[in-house]
């Protein structure tokens, strides 16, 4: 099940916040994103539990996807695919999506470009030493 997350998932949220990025807690403050307008953060349930979610900020007909994470032991199942076609049905006035993921993650570059996501730009260097490639897909 898919739904927006609250307030009662914030140490589930942060956890798996952790699985991709080791300053979350300090960058994301489920607090503020859940009173925000233009962020929106859908979580997958399996039995109550979170194992999954997607954070996406829209600003006016674009939507930027800030993170997919899905719990580890809990991949290669299709949750991410779930997630973000949730986001592409959830939203009718956007014209693009756009995200950036590490060059190294195949997989995540091979799901991105499964569900038209095309290679537009890189950043040099913007994970440290691995460049950083900037996604887009465009709603027909």
């Amino acid at each position: 099940m898919i739904r927006k997350i609250s307030l009662l998932d914030i140490d589930r949220f942060n956890e798996l916040g952790l699985l991709v990025n080791s300053n979350f807690i300090v960058l994301f403050k489920l607090e503020e994103l859940v009173n925000s307008s233009y962020d929106f953060i859908f979580g997958y349930y399996d039995n109550d539990q979170l194992i999954g979610f997607v954070h996406v900020s829209k600003m006016y007909e674009v939507v930027d996807i800030v993170n997919v994470v899905v719990d580890i032991n809990n991949r290669r199942r299709g949750i991410a695919t779930e997630l973000l076609n949730y986001v592409f049905n959830f939203f009718s006035d956007v014209t693009s999506y756009i995200l950036e993921v590490n060059e190294k993650n195949s997989s995540a570059i091979l799901l991105y470009q499964k569900l038209g996501f095309k290679l537009i730009n890189t950043r040099k260097k913007y994970y440290g030493n691995d460049d950083a490639y900037i996604m887009k897909r465009d709603v027909l």
